[in-house]
């Protein structure tokens, strides 16, 4: 997959959110990651991406969490603990943490 294939990641987690991102650019995508849904949501790099990572822990204490999912218009891979039972949805694909193998990057290769 060529560099043109930008992956926004948008973790709260600090050490979390940086792990991704290496674990993503050793793999040869470009990414651009955020703390928070808003400043994915308003950022022009957002609209240029392929697809979102998004943690459950972006979406916590926020009653319109699916509209804002649905508000990034791209597939979004949603990180969930392990012990939470959410369906995938129409657009996103639900992995489960802790994220074992290259599970992540086996969806975001699906999606390309």
């Amino acid at each position: 997959m060529s560099n043109s294939f930008q992956v926004v990641v948008v973790v709260p987690d600090y050490g979390l959110r940086r792990s991704l991102e290496f674990a993503l650019e050793v793999e040869s995508f470009a990414v651009v990651s955020f703390d928070g849904v808003n400043a994915a949501l308003a950022s022009p790099s957002t609209a240029a991406a392929s697809c979102v990572v998004l943690d459950e822990e972006a979406l916590f204490n926020d009653p319109l969490a699916m509209t804002v999912v649905r508000g990034f218009h791209k597939p979004v891979l949603l990180l969930v603990d392990h012990s939470r039972g959410i369906p995938d949805a129409l657009g996103v694909k639900v992995l489960r943490k802790p994220l074992l193998g290259n599970a992540l990057i086996r969806a975001i290769r699906l999606i390309g």
